[in-house]
């Protein structure tokens, strides 16, 4: 019976006009949805667990195409490593990657953008004591970052269009958008996931396995095309590198953007 109830609550999910009122949905399932206390721990735990039994960073999803922007810029650099801002960057994999790859104590010079929940959350765990979270977009955008790094984040906020825009006034060299969820007539809907599918490394059985409702968005390929190319930036790759991130693969797709500002 549990699990008919469960696969009920997944299948019956109510259609929604605006991305707000997905949020106001989720928050009567779960209180504080993608920013529940809950969430944010069982995340953080995850990982630490994964690490400390020998678990390899590599395998994340979005590795290659963060390892294929780093090695353009530093092509084109002379070998120099750019400030990185990892936005939606979760509990800091990507950093703590790049620390572990190259010593180069990337940490110093790179920032984690969540949210307020994830922030707060990252300050109890000590693996991630060197790693810079931060909530506030436009704070860790006054550094010198050189390189702007966005994994299947963007369709989990109110408005994507308002922080690239706020990226592009900044004249950020290069762009790295990875695991996006497109569609060619956009829209706002329900999110719904087990708590096992969140996170990186094996589900955690004593956490149960609870279902977690969070308002998401696809996303227009156009509209962000041309938020960077009328701000002279120009499209050095669109591909299909990481075939994953989208919801409903029968009108959505998938596609990885890289941009580079013209000199």
């Amino acid at each position: 019976m549990y699990k008919i109830i469960r696969l009920l609550q997944k299948k019956f999910i109510p259609e929604v006009d605006t991305f707000s009122e997905a949020e106001k949905y989720c928050n009567s399932k779960m209180p504080f949805g993608y920013q529940s206390k809950l969430l944010c721990d069982y995340r953080f735990r995850k990982l630490d667990i994964f690490l400390k039994n020998g678990g390899k960073l590599i395998q994340g999803t979005s590795i290659n195409t963060l390892l294929i922007s780093l090695s353009y810029y530093l092509h084109l650099n002379n070998g120099q490593f750019p400030q990185i801002l990892d936005y939606g960057g979760a509990c800091g994999e990507n950093i703590l990657f790049l620390d572990s790859l190259f010593n180069k104590s990337f940490h110093k010079k790179s920032w984690v953008v969540e949210t307020n929940a994830q922030v707060l959350e990252s300050k109890k765990w000590k693996f991630v004591r060197n790693i810079q979270f931060q909530s506030d977009l436009e704070k860790v955008l006054e550094n010198n970052i050189e390189l702007f790094f966005t994994s299947c984040a963007l369709n989990y906020v109110e408005e994507p269009y308002e922080i690239l825009k706020k990226v592009v006034n900044k004249r950020i060299p290069f762009i790295c958008l990875t695991r996006n969820n497109f569609s060619r007539n956009p829209k706002s809907f329900i999110q719904v996931s087990n708590l096992s599918d969140n996170g990186f490394g094996e589900h955690i059985q004593e956490y149960g396995n609870p279902l977690i409702w969070y308002p998401s968005q696809t996303l227009s390929e156009k509209k962000i095309k041309d938020i960077f190319i009328s701000s002279n930036y120009q499209i050095i790759c669109e591909e299909n590198l990481v075939n994953s991130g989208v919801i409903n693969s029968n009108s959505n797709y998938s596609k990885d953007l890289f941009f580079q500002l013209k000199d």
